[in-house]
């Protein structure tokens, strides 16, 4: 779908409202301006076409620590309407992890990785963008830890009522010995989507490549032997730091060394930027 189908889901708010109110205390990584009012000039930006100033608003915000699915959603809306698909990928994923049922965000990020893909196809004939690092990743993906949580709570709560009532006698009743199955399958899933959002599953944080053509290399250093490349919109892991390096682990299990400038973390308190 083509950019300027993206660029009609622009989120334009007067308030960041709790987030926003919760982060005036880093007012002073602003210059001292509001946080309400660089997200309000960054949406004025971005409704004029100034994709330039727009993203560098949104940046302070993000620097200032503010953690909110819509300025990280208007950041990958400006950074697709001004051709940067690969950055635009990274914050509608992280606007994702903030909010991950906003169907909105799930749909921009298709169309910035569909977009990418025919910029690419263009050039260089059929080309795909390599995603979720895992099939778990995927599978929940659009469920929120507090949906998975609760999840978790009623189904230990039914199970361990029903294994119970098992146990002190109530075998008479049939239907126990269903309902303790089913409770303990959602158990298991429930607990499985909790380890997932954790983390628990991979071996370091979720990243996307940024640059068009990133070198992997045998070690943190530039001058190592090159490995293989990455290219931009891509996924994986981050499994280790040198300085200005990071070792990633993509989804096709290419491994290698990289300029940390190159790649951005999903989640970003891991902090690399």
């Amino acid at each position: 779908m083509r950019i300027c189908v993206i660029a009609a889901a622009l989120v334009v708010a007067p308030l960041l409202g709790c987030s926003l109110v919760s982060a005036q205390q880093a007012s002073r990584a602003t210059g001292g301006s509001s946080l309400t009012g660089i997200f309000e000039s960054a949406n004025v930006a971005a409704s004029r076409g100034d994709h330039a100033n727009a993203i560098a608003g949104y940046g302070k915000l993000i620097e200032a620590g503010v953690r909110d699915p819509d300025v990280h959603f208007n950041l990958a809306t400006s950074f697709a309407q001004s051709g940067d698909y690969p950055r635009a990928i990274l914050n509608y994923e992280r606007a994702l992890v903030l909010r991950p049922n906003e169907s909105k965000a799930s749909e921009n990020l298709r169309d910035a990785e569909k977009a990418l893909e025919e910029q690419r196809a263009e050039l260089e004939g059929e080309a795909t963008i390599q995603r979720s690092s895992s099939i778990s990743d995927a599978a929940y993906g659009n469920v929120s830890e507090d949906a998975l949580a609760y999840a978790l709570l009623i189904a230990n709560l039914v199970f361990f009522t029903a294994l119970a009532w098992i146990s002190i006698g109530r075998r008479r009743h049939r239907w126990l010995y269903p309902l303790l199955l089913v409770s303990g399958a959602f158990l298991s899933i429930a607990a499985l989507g909790l380890a997932t959002k954790a983390g628990l599953l991979r071996d370091g944080p979720r990243v996307v490549t940024l640059d068009d053509r990133l070198i992997l290399r045998e070690g943190p250093d530039p001058r190592a032997q090159l490995r293989g490349e990455a290219r931009g919109g891509d996924r994986g892991e981050l499994v280790d730091r040198d300085r200005d390096f990071v070792k990633l682990r993509m989804v096709s299990g290419l491994e290698g060394w990289t300029a940390a400038s190159g790649v951005g973390l999903i989640d970003s308190d891991h902090g690399l930027h």
